[in-house]
């Protein structure tokens, strides 16, 4: 099935440009997408995948067309 891989350039995911249609086997859940790119640091509990537009859960399987953001929140003081 066909997903567009979107986020911020801070995450910098090696070989695939934010907004990229990429290829993954049906039954993806958001976090295969996470292990598939090595988002694996401690910050992975932060990240919240948006399914369309929508915040979900990592564990939510995704379907041929979904465009999933990688959205990590950036705090600072």
């Amino acid at each position: 099935m066909r997903i567009t891989v979107e986020y911020i350039g801070f995450l910098k995911i090696e070989g695939v440009k934010s907004g990229t249609v990429v290829e993954f086997p049906e039954g993806t859940r958001a976090a295969d997408i996470l292990d598939r790119f090595k988002l694996t640091g401690s910050y992975r509990k932060f990240i919240i995948p948006i399914v369309n537009g929508e915040r979900s859960p990592q564990d939510r399987a995704l379907k041929d067309c979904d465009r999933v953001f990688i959205y990590l929140p950036v705090g600072g003081g």
